[in-house]
């Protein structure tokens, strides 16, 4: 649904349910802020750009973000929500090969075993 709202985005002012794309109240709290801050296309695109973001699995991270952005009194888009909710990076350990004593292995060779698993 998001994805067909952001191909057309003048069409989300006017949606049927628009009401249920806010799914917390600071949701509709941050749209009117856009609103009052861009041209209501901007502002819609903007929105359903956040929209998508919440709806990747990220809701309360983009809730808590557009809470702290909405008490900043700063100026944000969804890129900034965004940057925001990104998880940093964890740095890859450095893993060091070991030889393997494949000697330990041999023992499983014998002919006894061998000749049982056959």
């Amino acid at each position: 649904m998001i994805d067909s709202l952001l191909r057309k985005p003048g069409g989300f002012r006017n949606y049927r349910y628009r009401d249920d794309l806010f799914p917390q109240a600071v949701f509709r709290q941050a749209w009117e802020a856009l609103q009052e801050r861009y041209s209501a296309r901007k502002a819609d695109l903007t929105y359903l750009r956040i929209l998508k973001l919440a709806a990747g699995g990220l809701e309360t991270d983009v809730a808590a973000a557009l809470e702290i952005l909405l008490i900043s009194g700063m100026s944000w888009d969804d890129q900034t929500v965004a940057e925001w909710v990104q998880p940093t990076p964890l740095a890859i350990p450095d893993l060091q090969a070991h030889p393997v004593n494949l000697a330990t292995y041999d023992q499983f060779l014998s002919p006894e075993v061998y000749h049982v698993s056959a």
